[in-house]
Order: C-alpha cells, then sequence, then structure tokens
C-alpha cells in the first residue's frame, strides 16, 4: 500500500454512503479513522483511537473501528464487546484478507466499502435496527 496513494485516492463520499447504508439496517455503528502516522503496533493504536473517540459509548456496545495506517503499511479492525464476541475469529481474519488484499491491489475505496458491507451484514444479523434507534456516531472519515 503506497501511502500517498491511499490518502490521495480514497474517495470519502463512497465510503461514508457505505457506512450508512449499513448503519440504516442496524443498531451498529461504523467508523473508519486514517493515520499519518507510523505506527508499530496497529492494533494498541486502533483500541487508543477507539477509546479516544468514545466508541465504547454506544448503547449496544456495537462500534466496529477500521483503522488504517498507510504509512505504515498497516490496519486494524476492531470491534466493542457487544459485537467482538458474537464473530469468530475467522470472520475477523476474512475480513483482514479482503482487505489486505484490495489495498495490495490499489482498490483502496473499494476494499473499504466491501469489508463495511460485510461488517454491515454481520450488525445487521445480531444488532437489527431498533424503531428509535440514533445515530451515534459521526459517519465521516477521519484522519489525523
Amino acid at each position: 500500500m503506497n501511502a500517498d496513494q491511499f490518502i490521495a485516492t480514497i474517495v470519502d463520499e463512497q465510503v461514508i454512503r457505505a457506512i450508512q447504508s449499513a448503519e440504516a439496517r442496524t443498531s451498529g455503528e461504523l467508523r473508519v479513522f486514517v493515520t499519518d502516522k507510523i505506527v508499530e503496533d496497529p492494533m494498541a493504536e486502533a483500541w487508543k483511537t477507539f477509546a479516544g473517540l468514545n466508541m465504547q459509548g454506544t448503547a449496544q456496545r456495537n462500534a466496529v473501528l477500521i483503522f488504517v495506517a498507510p504509512k505504515a503499511r498497516k490496519f486494524a479492525i476492531v470491534a466493542d464487546e457487544g459485537m467482538h464476541h458474537l464473530c469468530n475469529e475467522a470472520f475477523w481474519n476474512q475480513l483482514a484478507q479482503q482487505l489486505s488484499e484490495g489495498f495490495k491491489a490499489g482498490d483502496y475505496t473499494g476494499a473499504l466499502v466491501r469489508v463495511i458491507e460485510a461488517i454491515g451484514r454481520a450488525l445487521l444479523a445480531h444488532f437489527p435496527r431498533l424503531e428509535n434507534d440514533a445515530n451515534e456516531l459521526p459517519d465521516e472519515v477521519l484522519r489525523d
């Protein structure tokens, strides 16, 4: 993954539409965070970002963060306790593989959209949208 290509070619509007489409059917929350930093441990950084964004504050503890560090050529997908335990390790590994393959192919936006759609389907299976559901977290692609 070339960091400059990633940052220049990701189409925020497509990613945001994918997040909004997924969240329209579930009470779950999705966020994408792209860091400009070189990180050694993407999981640790993802959890730090997750906490910093108060993603653990959702009503059903069903938020998922896709954390991408293009300069380090690393990423992580982390989910709050309400979602993480409902999906097996194979599910999370499959998402990581799908994201990795898409990034290697240079399909940065497409890879993110496909993974968001897969997460949305999993959220729907476990957390269907409630009648009084509110969007608890902003949908924009975050960068630092």
